[in-house]
């Protein structure tokens, strides 16, 4: 009962401290005829609102400033001389000059790097996301350099990334600001997110924000997903492929109440693979069977006094079944028969749950600059956020795993203003994270011990972030946190600076550097570990004493330039540098002898060196064309039979990566016509004897893609072909013929693993 008035006396008192000097009011035509999304705004501002669906209007004061302006389209201005604030304003606006229709057919850009912003971003707008059929977040980075999408193994289909040479754990997934997919989750949570669910994401390379957590080690994607406030009614997207997977996104966007303060979006997503793919007759599926179906429900609310209240829950459901072709989820019951028979099989069984409630509350007074004709606020902001994930997971008949997590993060912020150009975001975190894990992972010959490993990972945090900023030149962000990490009985300071500086108004320079920690969980992690026939030996310390909180600092930068050559600012060339250092981290090494995997802590030497160079070019309307070459020196040191170390290119990790992206659309875009090309560079693939010296590489390979898509009214059809050069990686699965001995490995998956494929999609529109 005490936390519930608690929690009624901050938000009451929030809406009190907003409300002041707020003036109310309505927006009508001369009949009395509310007038929905008319602009209210102070004269010689960029401060305005707009009216809601009953015409009504709340808008604070700016000091200086007593002309309110109201207008609407096809309508005569109208302005009202306020001296003191005042509720019931009345605009009554006569019709203007008749508008016949409006127009517009503009540019539409899929990937590209953003001008703005302190990081340097590459967006994929939802065009980007529309140029190929992403069916999830994990296959929404085919027309990026920055990240590379791989498999984890051979058997179970799941995707992940790569960004500056390293996993994607050490990425920082963001929804919308909010820290998602993390922990035991983090493996499969890019593949949980349909694209068709988002509006757009963008992708920051090198240390992130210190209000985000000190995970960020490589950077950021953040993703936007649709709204509840979009004028979006219904979208649907249907597609079929030629492998005869059907895949169904469906959303909604609507407003609950009729002033449309309250709206909400229900998202919906429907997926399968039914069909059994072998195309290099080595028994095992190419790829898994798999269904998956999610579900989430977003809501808004937005007060008259600018404070704003979001909540959401999302609930995935995920199994895949893959190994033999004729392996069937029944034979489990006879493991000896299995082992006996070499039959070999795998199933995977996830399901989550998310919810999260976030609110921001502008207070005080704002502080106007007459240069910008904007003012800006102080905001006091709360995010909580919720995730039960559990995984059930077997490889074969001997390799298990089984894994529970339930993960609570809070959030508490505070934003000041000093002046127009300086702020300062000071907040307050907590993390609670309870995780049972369930393993079995000895081999054929190994005492088939289960080993447990149950633990809560609490952690509390504060940081303090200062910002100063000039319009148009110079951009400077330094903040520091402090996190008390109770499960490992760490201090963990975390410093991190951004610089942006604009030499000229064509020249951009970023900068960045920080440390970074973050907590790992072995097995999940490295889940291709589990798809081999090797005993997994913990090296030195037991998996329940070993420090798993890898520390790293990272460091980069880029400069960008535009030019003017057809048009006016059509081309921009950019380039950047990235490294990174890890100081502790855990080493996942199968190449120390032929039948073991040793896990152990490392203080040795572990680098990535990460170059970039991206060109973007608008040479004509509705011609977008997108270049991008990454060059990736990716290095650490293992440890030797005769403890001795050795540096060695990290394994798996392609050394570079070059993309042409070409994209034509007709007018009023009815025709876009896409084509994308790759070269993906070798890799090195880990020596199966213990020899290093056996090491092998991956051959260079080409990709190729495109789509043609139509539009008529409400409709798009779609038709594409992916792997348009049929380039497979022939023998994904080493030693596939013997699976229950220490030479069969699956995890060594450096390339596709199914050839040319066509599919054909509809989306629908309606508004």
């Amino acid at each position: 009962m005490k936390r519930k008035t608690i929690i009624t006396l901050i938000l009451t008192s929030l809406t009190l401290i907003a409300y002041a000097d707020d003036i109310k009011g309505k927006v009508t035509d001369m009949n009395g005829k509310a007038l929905a999304g008319a602009s209210v705004y102070w004269a010689d501002t960029n401060v305005g609102v707009a009216t809601l669906l009953t015409g009504d209007f709340s808008i604070h004061m700016v000091r200086d400033h007593e002309q309110l302006v109201a207008s609407f389209l096809g309508y005569e201005n109208d302005t009202i001389r306020i001296s003191d604030s005042k509720s019931d304003i009345l605009f009554k606006l006569r019709e203007g000059v008749e508008l016949q229709s409006v127009t517009v057919d503009g540019g539409f850009h899929g990937n590209y790097v953003k001008e703005d912003g302190l990081l340097k971003t590459e967006s994929i707008s939802f065009a980007g996301l529309c140029k190929m059929a992403c069916c999830s977040l994990a296959e929404s980075f085919e027309n990026s350099a920055s990240v590379t999408v791989g498999f984890s193994d051979a058997i179970t289909g799941a995707k992940q990334i790569k960004m500056l040479g390293l996993a994607g754990t050490y990425t920082q997934i963001l929804d919308e600001s909010r820290p998602i997919m993390r922990g035991i989750a983090a493996p499969y949570g890019l593949n949980y997110t349909p694209g068709m669910w988002l509006n757009s994401i963008q992708v920051s390379k090198g240390i992130s924000s210190v209000t985000a957590g000190h995970e960020a080690i490589t950077g950021q994607i953040n993703l936007e997903h649709r709204k509840p406030s979009d004028h979006e009614r219904m979208f649907l997207n249907l597609y079929f492929d030629s492998e005869l997977r059907p895949e169904i996104n469906l959303s909604s966007a609507m407003p609950v109440t009729k002033d449309s303060r309250l709206s909400t979006i229900i998202l919906l997503h429907g997926s399968m693979d039914t069909k059994t793919h072998d195309k290099n007759n080595d028994n095992f599926c190419d790829m898994p069977k798999k269904r998956q179906a999610s579900v989430a429900n977003r809501w808004l609310y937005q007060f008259e006094n600018g404070m704003q209240m979001r909540w959401g829950v999302k609930y995935v459901s995920d199994y895949r079944l893959g190994g033999m072709k004729n392996f069937r989820p029944g034979m489990m019951d006879s493991k000896e028969w299995m082992v006996a028979n070499n039959i070999y099989g795998s199933e995977v069984k996830n399901n989550e749950v998310n919810a999260y409630l976030k609110m921001g509350c502008p207070v005080g007074k704002g502080i106007f600059n007459s240069t910008e004709n904007d003012e800006k606020r102080n905001n006091i902001a709360f995010v909580f956020d919720f995730d039960h994930f559990t995984e059930q997971t077997y490889f074969g008949a001997l390799r298990g795993y089984n894994g529970r997590q339930n993960m609570g993060n809070i959030n508490m912020m505070y934003v000041h203003n000093f002046t127009y150009h300086s702020s300062l975001n000071s907040g307050i975190t907590a993390s609670l994270r309870r995780i049972n894990e369930n393993m079995d992972i000895a081999s054929v010959g190994q005492e088939n011990v289960t080993r447990l490993f149950n633990r809560t990972e609490n952690e509390v945090g504060a940081y303090t972030e200062y910002t100063y900023t000039t319009k148009d030149k110079l951009s400077i962000v330094a903040g520091i946190r402090y996190d008390r990490n109770f499960f490992f009985k760490k201090h963990m300071l975390t410093p991190r600076a951004h610089l942006k500086w604009n030499m000229t108004k064509s020249t951009v320079v970023r900068a960045s550097v920080g440390m970074g920690y973050r907590p790992t969980d072995i097995i999940t992690d490295n889940i291709g570990i589990m798809a081999t026939g090797r005993n997994i030996v913990f090296l030195g310390k037991d998996f329940a004493d070993m420090n798993r909180m890898e520390k790293a600092l990272t460091f980069g930068g880029s400069i960008a330039q535009t030019f003017s050559t057809v048009s006016h600012r059509d081309l921009t060339i950019s380039f950047d540098y990235f490294n990174t250092r890890l100081f502790h981290s855990i080493i996942v090494d199968q190449e120390r002898d032929s039948e073991n995997i040793y896990i152990y802590e490392s203080d040795k030497k572990s680098y990535t060196n990460s170059y970039q160079v991206d060109l973007t070019w608008n040479p004509v309307k509705n011609l977008d064309i997108f270049m991008t070459f990454r060059y990736t020196d990716s290095r650490y040191t293992i440890q030797r039979a005769n403890g001795e170390f050795a540096e060695v290119e990290r394994p798996l990790t392609s050394q570079f990566k070059t993309l042409l992206n070409i994209q034509y659309a007709t007018h009023m875009r009815k025709w876009i016509f896409d084509f994308t090309a790759q070269i993906n560079g070798r890799s090195r693939i880990p020596t199966q004897t213990g020899n290093l010296e056996q090491s092998t590489y991956s051959p260079r390979y080409p990709m190729f893609y495109a789509q043609v898509s139509r539009r008529i009214k409400h409709w798009e059809i779609y038709l594409g072909c992916e792997n348009i050069g049929n380039y497979t990686q022939k023998n994904p699965i080493l030693n596939y013929k013997t699976p229950y001995t220490p030479a069969f490995n699956s995890s060594c998956v450096w390339g596709p693993l199914m050839g040319r494929k066509f599919y054909l999609g509809i989306r629908f529109n309606l508004y």
